[in-house]
């Protein structure tokens, strides 16, 4: 399992830890990805994944630049649209993981932009 995968199984299992419903992994469409889509009373949450195995390129969180969040807000948006929750309450939040050694430490920024 690739280092990004690892990560977004973390992620998935934290967020359902914490209590959120995931909807759907890796939604795709022709404008980019989502890595998790979830819900968490009644927002609509759309959770960017971000793993790093150190920090010689910086945090996990430095990788989601102006240009990824554009692609996101895209994406969400034509996801809401294809399954018509307009309507719903969202949110955008980014989850880090970053191992050092064998131990992966999380962190979530709910609504990171």
């Amino acid at each position: 399992m690739s280092l990004g995968a690892q990560g977004e199984e973390i992620a998935a299992n934290y967020l359902k830890n914490k209590g959120y419903h995931v909807l759907e992994r890796n939604f795709r469409c022709r404008m980019g990805e989502i890595d998790i889509i979830a819900c968490t009373g009644r927002i609509l949450v759309f959770v960017e994944v971000k793993t790093r195995s150190s920090q010689t390129y910086g945090l996990p969180c430095e990788a989601v630049t102006k240009t990824k969040q554009l692609h996101i807000r895209r994406v969400a948006g034509f996801y809401l649209l294809k399954n018509n929750m307009s309507h719903i309450d969202q949110r955008i939040d980014v989850v880090e993981i970053l191992y050092q050694g064998e131990k992966a430490y999380i962190r979530h920024t709910e609504n990171a932009f």
